[in-house]
C-alpha cells in the first residue's frame, strides 16, 4: 500500500467517524470540529513520532482534515517523522520494506517543499525543511548535499535572528571540515563558534546545549589527533556548566523545544553529558600517563589550561570590539 493510499483510507475513516458524531447528542445538533480541538494537532503528532511514527502520521492526516494543519505544514511534519523517528525499521516496512526507504521519502518530500511558494514566504518553514534535508543527507552519507544544505541552514537561521541555531550548525560544519582534512579551517570555525556561544547573553538552555555539542565536536577532533591535553579545558567547562545548570535550573529556562520537560528529563540530561565529559577527562589522563611521568603530564595540563583561558579571553575581547 502506498503512503498516499494509506492517507486516503485514513481520511475516509475519519470523515465517517465525524459524520456519525454529527448524528448524536445535543438533540441531533451536528458537532463541528474546530481548529481549537487538541486531539489532532502538530504538537500531538510530535509528542509520539519518535516511538510511534505510524500513529504520528495518522494524527497529521487527521489534523489536515479537521483544519488544524495545512497540507504544506503536514508534509513538513511527515518528512520530519520519516527522517527522525527512531523506529526506522517500522517505517521502512510500512513504505515497502527496503532499508532506508523512509529517508528517500523524507528527502523527496523535503526537496519538493523546498521549491514550494509557501517556503519562500515563511522563513520558519524554510528553516524546518532545511533541518530535515541536512539531517537526511547526514544519515544517507551524502556529504556534498549535507554541506550545501548546512550552509543554507546557517544563512536562514541568521535571517530570522536564530543565532544559537546558526552557531550549532556552524559547529557541525567545523567538525566536518576537520574530518575532510581541512584542519586549520575546521578548527578555526569550531573555536569561533565556542567563543561566540560562550559570550552570548542571555546564556540559557539552548546556548548551554549548543555549547556542549560544539565542545564535543572539538574534543572529538583533538582526540583523533592525539592532542588529549587540549581536550581537558573543554571537558572541565562542560562539567562546570552542567553543575551550575543542576543547581540553578530556572536561570537556564527558555522554553525551547530542546529543553528537558521535567525534573526527571533534566536529571538524565545532566547525568548523560556529565558522564561523557568525565570520560573525556579520564581518557586524556590515561593517554598522557602512558606517555611519561604524571608530574610532567600535570604540568603540561596546567600550562595548556592557562593558555586556553588566555585564548578564550582574547576571543571574547575580539567579539566585543568588532
Amino acid at each position: 500500500m502506498t503512503n498516499r493510499n494509506y492517507r486516503n483510507i485514513v481520511s475516509l475513516i475519519l470523515f465517517a467517524v465525524l459524520a456519525l458524531m454529527g448524528c448524536t447528542g445535543n438533540g441531533g445538533t451536528q458537532h463541528e470540529q474546530r481548529p481549537t480541538d487538541t486531539t489532532y494537532t502538530q504538537r500531538a503528532a510530535m509528542m509520539v513520532y519518535d516511538y510511534d511514527p505510524v500513529r504520528a502520521l495518522q494524527i497529521v492526516d487527521s489534523a489536515v482534515i479537521v483544519g488544524n494543519l495545512s497540507e504544506v505544514w503536514a508534509d513538513v511534519n511527515r518528512a520530519r517523522i520519516y527522517s527522525q523517528s527512531q523506529m526506522s525499521e517500522r517505517l521502512d516496512s510500512m513504505l515497502g520494506g527496503a532499508k532506508g526507504v523512509r529517508l528517500d521519502t523524507a528527502k523527496a518530500i523535503g526537496e519538493r517543499l523546498f521549491k514550494h511558494d509557501s517556503l519562500q514566504n515563511n522563513i520558519r518553514m524554510h528553516q524546518d525543511v532545511l533541518e530535515i534535508l541536512v539531517y537526511t543527507a547526514w544519515q544517507q552519507g551524502d556529504t556534498t548535499a549535507w554541506l550545501q544544505r548546512s550552509h543554507q541552514l546557517v544563512d536562514v537561521c541568521r535571517q530570522q535572528g536564530a543565532e544559537t541555531e546558526a552557531l550549532r550548525t556552524e559547529a557541525e560544519l567545523g567538525g566536518a571540515l576537520c574530518i575532510q582534512g581541512q584542519q586549520a579551517q575546521g578548527m578555526a570555525r569550531l573555536d569561533s563558534v565556542i567563543g561566540a556561544l560562550g559570550s552570548l547573553d542571555p546564556f540559557r538552555f539552548n546556548e548551554l546545549d549548543a555549547f556542549i555539542i560544539a565542545s564535543k565536536r572539538k574534543i572529538g577532533v583533538l582526540s583523533d589527533q592525539g592532542q588529549y591535553v587540549e581536550t581537558l579545558p573543554l571537558a572541565r567547562r562542560i562539567i562546570e556548566l552542567l553543575d551550575d545548570y543542576e543547581q540553578h535550573p530556572d536561570k537556564y529556562h527558555d522554553s525551547t523545544y530542546r529543553e528537558p520537560a521535567n525534573d526527571v528529563e533534566r536529571a538524565e540530561y545532566i547525568r548523560f553529558y556529565h558522564s561523557q565529559a568525565q570520560g573525556f577527562i579520564t581518557a586524556a589522563y590515561t593517554a598522557l600517563d602512558s606517555k611519561g611521568s604524571m608530574n610532567e603530564a600535570y604540568e603540561k595540563i596546567e600550562r595548556t589550561m592557562r593558555d586556553a583561558t588566555a585564548r578564550e579571553h582574547l576571543a571574547r575581547f575580539c567579539l566585543n570590539i568588532y
